[in-house]
């Protein structure tokens, strides 16, 4: 059965829900979005279990198997069903790929030689903060309080599900792209929300193996 969010869902989401544009996918779900640039995103994660006919999703997990998370954070799903042909996102939207991923970059402000590299990207510009929702226990009182979520991105740090196991939950939050790096790995993004670490302004490009289940989010075609 599919959970539709509402304004009413929970406190977590008050701020969120103040953006007006929302989409619905074909199982009910309403998403909040929100234009960056020439882009429509979700500015929520994915919570679908049925892809574009109806067939059903074979990933699509909730944080920690606790209903209370769908709302927060969304599903976590593996690279397979993120590039399935079959589409998980709404009708008229697809999963963002790696070049999604770097015009919404480019528009916040990453300098055009980082764009295309591996690894941490954009931290002399903040450019993490500026798609973070502040959480209670990370750094976010301690910056500029103009840069963070600047642009109602609202991302959250979901963690991943690898190997049977949630982890990284209230740390990091990974987003599966469309985009594939090989046979066995997918093209990633990745935020830091820990105090102490070293990239938590940052934006991360990586690969993963495509079991690993993350967070996803959509853009509008």
């Amino acid at each position: 059965m599919a959970i539709a969010a509402t304004p009413s869902a929970d406190n977590f989401n008050h701020d969120l829900y103040q953006l007006e544009d929302t989409v619905q996918d074909a199982e009910g779900n309403v998403y909040r979005t929100v234009t960056i640039g020439n882009q429509t995103w979700l500015a929520e994660g994915l919570r679908s279990t049925q892809f574009q006919d109806g067939s059903d999703v074979r990933s699509g997990v909730i944080v920690k198997d606790d209903e209370e998370n769908l709302l927060k954070y969304g599903r976590l799903y593996n690279w397979h069903d993120v590039a399935d042909e079959r589409n998980l996102c709404p009708e008229g939207w697809r999963v963002a790929t790696d070049a999604d991923w770097k015009t919404l970059e480019r528009y916040i402000g990453m300098p055009e030689e980082e764009v295309h590299q591996e690894g941490w990207r954009g931290g002399e510009q903040n450019l993490g903060l500026q798609l973070k929702e502040a959480q209670a226990d990370g750094p976010f009182k301690k910056v500029d309080q103009s840069l963070v979520n600047k642009h109602n991105f609202f991302a959250r740090p979901a963690g991943v599900k690898w190997n049977g196991l949630y982890i990284t939950q209230g740390a990091y939050t990974e987003f599966w792209t469309a985009s594939s790096a090989s046979e066995n790995k997918g093209i990633i993004r990745t935020l830091a929300y820990s105090w102490w670490n070293a990239h938590k302004g940052e934006i991360r490009r990586a690969t993963s193996e495509k079991d690993y289940m993350f967070t996803v989010r959509c853009v509008k075609i």
